[in-house]
């Protein structure tokens, strides 16, 4: 057995939208770590800057493995800062497209294929053209292009992308985006995919420039909203799939710190956001078909979380008579450490439960508060920790109507029967230990605070293994087998069947693995779709549509302790 300052280590990040959280663990677990780096406007500093702090002694060529994680698409999303992004769309007959629009320049262009793919009707290039000009016209310079039924053919997206490159030479394509059926959602995730793309590529370049800086060569991950980890570069062309990739880092940051026994509710409390999300039977709960991300809903697979804008930075707001309003917005730090305003943080440090910044400047901050409530400054900064807690508990009790309201599955089977409800808290983030107590009392659960629990994102993010999803479509009529997520448009013969179907798509799931960055022996495939259908003209079967979906099973990488 080596000894522990030989073994391996893994560098995990977790950047907040305030702050910044890396650790070193190796399979004896934290080894080091820097926690609560302030996220700056200067991302490279902030990133250099917990980096050295938590590589500081150790040389670069210990490092093995090296995953990230991310809030600040969520961040993005949940307090619409998106990029302006135009959307071109092409569907045809059925549901008019006009009523999903999205964004500032959404323009809708004729041509249409049916539901088996075949073209119904030519595209407009003309029509395309002049859509693409008047985004551009407008100051726009992120472009998504959807096409109904793309994930049966792609071709006419292809197309749209050939005839925009000029314009446009990265458009965000909707058949990329999932190989599920559902046109309005696959509008909104290709929206998001576009509107978030310059904020990815932003964070994704600074943060290469610092590992190449500091001769950090290890493979590189990005943590994903299901729980499982993407080749960081390859996350470049799939930008909304890091929407909710920092709560699930909380999620899998639970799973690695505590026994998460039962049903167990995690919170994650960061500076901007509250992070909500649920365990069963240690196996986290699954939107295996796609997720809300605030107004949009998408089809981005993901755990079942939950971001709402409540966190220890949030704005307090106090009038006379009225409830206190707490989040979403963010104006700045700590009154304590230079900001404008108080947040939750300011009343922490009031009461002694936090020593950080200039405490008589937290208190003086606290005094318009404490008027508007008419109580003195102590009790007004318990009444503030007191109603954050009460509105976490409100927005986890929305949490749980929805998913209790329809079918509950997760990471690996569908329940049947099962209500979820939680009796178990598991409390993560910075604030923890000073929110417990308010916590446990609006839950009226048994609350755990793990070691480590400031850190448990970057931690989530370091040991979670790799995971891909593909989805095969097969009409041997038409003659043509697509696997959209792996880029498959291929030509069959009639005898193809299920088994071949099979075969392929385990093969295509495999290869994506690896190109990620996965292990063959670390492969857990759960198939969750497996349907053969006969197709039939007249009286007679002229061949067969095919579908499958198969996917790696979200875990964490083979050699961490799990805590029992």
């Amino acid at each position: 057995m080596p000894s522990s300052d030989a073994l391996p280590l893994i560098l995990g990040l977790d950047v907040g939208g305030t702050q910044t959280d890396a650790v070193l663990v190796s399979c004896d677990g934290v080894v080091a770590s820097a926690v609560k780096v302030p996220t700056r406007a200067d991302l490279p500093a902030t990133l250099r800057k917990a980096v050295d702090q938590t590589l500081s002694g150790t040389g670069p060529d210990r490092i093995s493995r090296m995953a990230f994680s991310t809030t600040m698409a969520t961040n993005a999303i949940v307090q619409d800062r998106l990029d302006p992004a135009g959307m071109i769309v092409s569907a045809g007959p059925g549901m008019d497209p006009q009523g999903f629009a999205v964004g500032p320049s959404y323009h809708v262009v004729e041509g249409c294929l049916d539901h088996r793919g075949y073209e119904a009707r030519p595209l407009s290039k003309e029509a395309v053209l002049a859509a693409a000009a008047g985004i551009r016209d407008q100051g726009i310079q992120a472009l998504g292009l959807v096409s109904k039924f793309s994930v049966r053919n792609p071709a006419h997206e292809l197309c749209m992308a050939e005839w925009v490159k000029e314009i446009f030479p990265h458009p965000a394509l909707g058949h990329q985006v999932s190989g599920h059926l559902n046109f309005p959602r696959r509008i909104a995730t290709t929206y998001l995919n576009a509107a978030l793309r310059e904020t990815h590529e932003r964070f994704v370049r600074a943060l290469l420039g610092i590992l190449e800086e500091r001769d950090l060569r290890a493979p590189r991950y990005l943590l994903k909203p299901d729980g499982g980890t993407v080749g960081l570069e390859e996350s470049l062309g799939f930008p909304a799939r890091t929407a909710q990739s920092g709560p699930a880092a909380s999620i899998m940051g639970a799973l690695a710190l505590d026994p998460c026994p039962g049903t167990t509710l995690v919170l994650d409390v960061g500076g901007t956001t509250t992070d909500i999300g649920l365990i069963y039977r240690g196996a986290p709960l699954l939107e295996p078909y796609g997720i809300h991300l605030g107004p949009y809903k998408t089809l981005i697979r993901s755990l079942q979380t939950r971001s709402v804008g409540i966190g220890g930075d949030s704005e307090v707001r106090a009038e006379p008579g009225r409830p206190l309003r707490i989040g979403p917005l963010r104006q700045g730090p700590p009154a304590a450490l230079g900001g404008p305003a108080p947040p939750p943080t300011d009343a922490m440090i009031v009461l002694g439960h936090l020593d950080a910044g200039d405490k008589e400047t937290a208190r003086r901050a606290l005094e318009p508060v404490a008027a508007a409530l008419d109580l003195d400054v102590l009790k007004a900064a318990s009444a503030v920790l007191d109603r954050m807690a009460e509105l976490i508990a409100d927005s986890v009790g929305a949490f749980l109507h929805y998913i209790n309201a329809r079918p509950v599955y997760t990471v690996r089977e569908v329940l049947e029967g099962v209500t979820i409800e939680p009796g178990h808290l598991v409390l993560l983030g910075g604030p923890a230990v000073q929110l417990a107590a308010p916590l446990e009392s609006a839950f009226g659960l048994p609350c755990s605070v793990p070691p480590h629990a400031e850190v448990a994102n970057a931690i989530g993010a370091a040991v979670s293994r790799v995971t891909c999803e593909i989805t095969l479509h097969a009409d041997t009529v038409r003659g043509t087998v697509v696997v959209p997520e792996a880029g498959i448009d291929q030509f069959i013969d009639g005898e193809f069947d299920l088994d071949q179907g099979m075969i392929m798509a385990r093969q295509s799931l495999e290869k994506a693995v690896s190109g990620a960055g996965g292990a063959e022996d670390d492969l857990e495939i759960t198939v969750t779709e497996q349907q053969s259908f006969n197709m039939i003209q007249g009286f007679s079967r002229t061949g067969r549509n095919i579908r499958l979906n198969l996917c790696v099973t979200p875990g964490l990488i083979p050699g961490w302790p799990r805590r029992s």
